[in-house]
C-alpha cells in the first residue's frame, strides 16, 4: 500500500496591502522556498481585497477598516499561499456586497478559502485542496466579530445572511454571594431595575434575574460561587455544528485542518481564551489533525492533544497595516486633524508617531511558521521557521517577512518555548536557526 506523506506550512494573519511581500532579501527568498516547497502552505487572510463593491462598515471590529486592492491577492499566491482562511474581524469591512465579493475574487482566481459564505451553510463548509499527494481539508471559523457579521441560514420564506462562520462563546463572572448583594444593591438603587419593569409584564420574569444565582448586569452575566472568578465557554450549538463539519471533512480527505481566529484573552494575554481550548480540543476528537489559531498579533502557546498540534496563536506573517491606503471616513475622524490627513499621516497620527499600537512591540513583529510533516495521518515532524517583520524599519519596510538571524531566531524559539511550557509541549531550541517540536 502506497504510503502518504504530506507536508503543511503554517502562518498566522496576513494583512498585506502593498505588493513584493517576498523581497529579494535571501532570507525572504528563504521563506518563499519554504512556502512553495510545502504541499499546503495557509495563512488567514486579514484583509478586505477590494474592487469597489461594498461600503464600509462603521466601527469595524479591531479598531478601524482594514481594505486593500484586489491585486493583494496575487501577491500572497506568489508568496507561496495556497490555502487561505477568511473567518476573521476585519472580513466584513466592506460589508455584506464586501464579503460577497471577497468570495467570487477568491473563486475566480481558483485560491481556496474557507470561513466566509453567501448563508450559514456555506460558510461552515469546508474547503477541500488536492495536491499529487494527497488531499487537505480547512474548516475557517472566528470568535472575533461584530454583532450581524455571523453568516446565517436561510429560512423556508428568506434566504440566509451572508458572512463568516461563527465560533460564539459567552463569558462569565463568578462573585461572591457578598459581592452578588453588592451587585443587586446597585441594580435596585440606581433604578436600573425599575427600567426592566415593561419587560417584566411581558416576560413574567425578570430578564435580568433569571433565578436568585445569577444577575445581568452592565452587558454582563454574573454567577454566585465560593470563589470570585472569570470564564468562557463555547456557544453549544456553533461548537456541534463547526464539529459536525470536521467530521465530515474526516471521512474526505487525508488531513483536516481548523483555522480559528479569536483575540480574546485567557487570565494572561499569552493564554487562549478558555472556550477556545475547549474548542480545540473538541474538534481534534472529532477527527481534526491541526488547529491553528490567530488574532492577539503575537505568539501563544503550542499544544499537543493526542498528538495533534493546536497552535494558539501563530501571531503575523504580514503586517502592512500602516500602508493602507483606502480609509474610510469615521476612522479619519477618530484622530486629531481629521479633514487635513492623508493615509500615511492619519496612520502616523494614530500610532503617536511610532509610540503606540503595534509599532514600539518588538513581538508583534516576531513569528513563527511552523512545517509539519504527516506520514499516513500521523504527526512525524515539526520544525519551527523563525520569522521576522523589520521591527524598527521604516514604515514602508517593515511588516513583510524574512527569516530571523540566528540571534533572532534563538530570542523567538526560546520565548516560544517558555509558551508551550505549560501545556507539557517541549521546544528544542538548538545552534540552528530553527527548531523542532518534539512529538512523543
Amino acid at each position: 500500500m502506497t504510503r502518504t506523506r504530506l507536508t503543511v506550512a503554517l502562518s498566522g494573519d496576513c494583512m498585506a496591502t502593498r505588493g513584493a511581500l517576498i523581497t529579494s532579501d535571501p532570507a525572504a527568498v528563504e521563506l518563499r522556498e519554504l512556502l512553495h516547497a510545502a504541499d499546503f502552505a495557509f495563512t488567514n487572510l486579514e484583509v478586505v481585497p477590494s474592487d469597489g463593491r461594498g461600503h464600509p462598515v462603521h466601527n469595524a471590529a479591531g479598531g478601524g477598516g482594514l481594505i486593500a486592492d484586489s491585486r493583494v491577492l496575487d501577491e500572497i499566491v506568489n508568496a507561496g499561499f495556497t490555502v487561505l482562511g477568511c473567518a476573521n474581524n476585519h472580513a466584513l469591512d466592506m460589508g455584506v456586497d464586501g464579503v460577497l465579493r471577497t468570495a467570487e475574487l477568491l473563486t475566480e482566481k481558483q485560491i481556496p478559502f474557507a470561513g466566509i459564505g453567501a448563508d450559514l451553510p456555506a460558510a461552515r463548509r469546508p474547503v477541500y485542496v488536492d495536491r499529487p499527494g494527497g488531499s487537505l481539508a480547512l474548516i475557517s471559523c472566528s470568535s472575533t466579530f461584530l454583532p450581524g457579521q455571523e453568516a446565517a441560514a436561510p429560512s423556508p420564506e428568506l434566504p440566509g445572511r451572508p458572512g463568516l462562520n461563527p465560533l460564539r462563546h459567552s463569558s462569565t463572572l463568578e462573585v461572591t454571594a457578598a459581592q452578588m448583594g453588592v451587585l443587586r444593591e446597585i441594580d435596585a438603587e440606581t433604578g436600573l431595575r425599575a427600567r426592566r419593569a415593561e419587560a417584566r409584564t411581558l416576560l413574567g420574569i425578570d430578564p435580568a434575574m433569571p433565578s436568585p444565582e445569577w444577575l445581568t448586569l452592565f452587558g454582563a452575566r454574573f454567577r454566585m460561587a465560593d470563589e470570585p472568578g472569570f470564564t468562557t465557554v463555547c456557544d453549544r450549538t456553533d461548537l456541534d455544528e463547526i464539529s459536525q463539519w470536521v467530521g465530515e471533512a474526516r471521512r474526505r480527505a487525508d488531513l483536516v485542518m481548523v483555522s480559528v481566529h479569536s483575540h480574546e484573552p485567557g487570565p494572561t494575554p499569552e493564554t487562549p481564551g478558555e472556550f477556545l481550548r475547549a474548542f480545540a480540543h473538541r474538534v481534534i476528537d472529532e477527527g481534526a489533525d491541526i488547529v491553528v489559531g490567530h488574532g492577539p498579533h503575537f505568539l501563544r502557546g503550542v499544544e499537543l492533544y493526542r498528538n495533534k498540534p493546536i497552535f494558539y496563536s501563530l501571531g503575523n506573517i504580514v503586517s502592512q497595516i500602516e500602508l493602507a491606503d483606502r480609509i474610510p471616513a469615521e476612522d479619519y475622524a477618530n484622530v486629531a486633524a481629521a479633514g487635513q490627513l492623508t493615509p500615511g499621516r492619519y496612520f502616523d497620527e494614530l500610532s503617536g508617531h511610532g509610540r503606540r499600537l503595534f509599532a514600539p512591540h518588538r513581538r508583534y513583529w516576531q513569528s513563527l511558521v511552523p512545517l509539519l510533516t504527516f506520514d499516513d495521518g500521523a504527526l512525524v515532524g515539526g520544525r519551527l521557521h523563525p520569522i521576522e517583520l523589520g521591527f524598527g524599519e521604516p514604515v514602508h519596510r517593515r511588516g513583510r517577512p524574512r527569516a530571523a538571524g540566528p540571534a533572532e531566531a534563538k530570542e523567538i524559539l526560546t520565548d516560544f518555548a517558555r509558551l508551550a511550557e505549560p501545556y507539557g509541549t517541549t521546544i528544542t531550541v538548538g545552534d540552528t536557526s530553527t527548531g523542532e517540536l518534539v512529538i512523543e
